[in-house]
């Protein structure tokens, strides 16, 4: 073993050279599974505790991006009678309002219900939702922030701010609720989702904040009162699955609304990322590949050009398989250093890339080696093990006395 180390320190250069392959093959190959295993795994933790959500008519991707991932725009509301007879269904065991399109700093307000707190994963869990500090809202303008949103913006119990209409940020001089200032009296503990970066406040602070908006903007409007307190969307919990199934289709018949499954959409999502990343992985496979025809390139030629050295460990007394076994060595040494490197590059990939979704969508993104990992590290020293059987075979051929003799 020890003189298979030295053989590579000798020839340093191309050995660098044969690991850096090794090491990018495999780096690239557990970077792309980890992430995109954390990103799935992040997007299902994220929709736990939502169950049928129901909304305007329009794109389902959008009612599920705007209303769990806080992300696009709004579509348009739902009448608060339509929202009425969804809660005083019998079959319905609990449903919890959805107000969007105001935001402070680019955090987005959602107007909700207290019910909205009491949301759970599973029905043996403790509520989603925990508050780190202060208390839920319990009068108009009275808000409770995500974990994100406090750390963001510095906002803490007692503050005061006002919010901007619109999902996105406001410029300095925009259109602000200035006459309706909301207070800070709750902070909820981070839950590594999009919900961290929400400003919850109550149904009624939602609507005064856009009557008032409206009540500007002419009196026709302002007549509207059902109108002005539409609800973007609403989260439908029924008592049974076939109660669950039969609202599904009653409300995608009806002209007013659509009902959609988180479950589908992410699914579809899921769909999508995964053609990208069976591409990437394509890439990091043919890297592999390469990985390995480097190494048995780098020992047969190595082989080529020890073959004198060969002669004479022959002719001091050293076995064919003893010459065998140092080619191996030096092949299986190239594999595991640079599945070693290439692990721990992978794994710092990974997770600067966790780390930079994490902080722009709010979406908990683990990195973690699995069996899948172990499983290409493996792959991967079997595959420099197996490039070296060639310059093994070709050094075990090797005539000592033929070489020894050469000038």
């Amino acid at each position: 073993m020890r003189m298979a180390w030295l053989n590579l320190v000798n020839r340093r250069v191309q050995t660098l050279i044969t690991i850096l392959v090794v090491t990018v093959g495999v780096a690239m190959t557990l970077s792309i599974m980890m992430i995109s295993g954390g990103i799935r795994s992040g997007i299902v933790k994220a929709s736990e505790p939502f169950g049928m959500i129901v909304g305007s008519k329009g794109s389902a991707n959008q009612l599920v991006f705007n209303t769990i991932f806080l992300m696009d725009n709004p579509l348009a509301n739902i009448s608060l009678d339509y929202y009425h007879k969804l809660e005083n269904d019998p079959r319905v065991t609990l449903t919890v309002p959805f107000a969007l399109g105001d935001n402070y700093r680019g955090f987005r307000l959602v107007g909700t219900s207290r019910d909205f707190f009491s949301l759970k994963g599973r029905p043996a869990d403790p509520p989603y939702f925990q508050l780190a500090a202060g208390r839920l809202f319990e009068r108009p303008f009275e808000a409770v922030i995500g974990a994100k949103t406090a750390k963001e913006t510095g906002l803490k119990i007692g503050d005061k701010f006002v919010s901007g209409h619109g999902v996105a940020r406001i410029a300095e001089g925009g259109e602000e609720h200035k006459e309706n200032p909301f207070t800070v009296v709750g902070i909820l503990h981070s839950v590594n989702a999009p919900a961290d970066q929400g400003i919850y406040v109550s149904m009624d602070s939602y609507w005064i904040s856009h009557e008032h908006e409206e009540h500007h903007e002419g009196a026709a409007e302002a007549d509207d009162h059902d109108e002005s307190r539409g609800v973007t969307a609403a989260l439908v919990k029924p008592k049974s699955y076939s109660d669950l199934m039969r609202m599904y289709q009653e409300i995608n018949k009806d002209k007013e609304a659509q009902a959609v499954f988180p479950g589908q959409v992410i699914a579809k999502i899921f769909d999508m990322m995964g053609s990208g990343e069976q591409i990437l992985s394509y890439l990091s496979y043919v890297v592999l590949g390469m990985a390995g025809l480097t190494i048995l390139l780098a020992m047969y030629g190595s082989t080529i050009e020890r073959r004198r050295t060969v002669a004479i460990l022959r002719a001091i007394g050293a076995s064919r398989g003893g010459v065998v076994s140092i080619v191996l060595f030096e092949s299986a040494m190239v594999s595991a250093l640079g599945c070693v490197i290439g692990t721990a590059a992978g794994y710092g990939f990974a997770w600067g890339m966790a780390q930079y979704i994490g902080s722009h969508i709010s979406i908990s993104v683990p990195v973690e080696l699995s069996g899948g990992l172990i499983a290409v590290n493996a792959a991967v020293c079997a595959l420099g093990l197996a490039a070296g059987v060639a310059p093994a075979i070709s050094a075990y051929r090797t005539e000592a006395a033929k070489y020894l003799h050469a000038v």
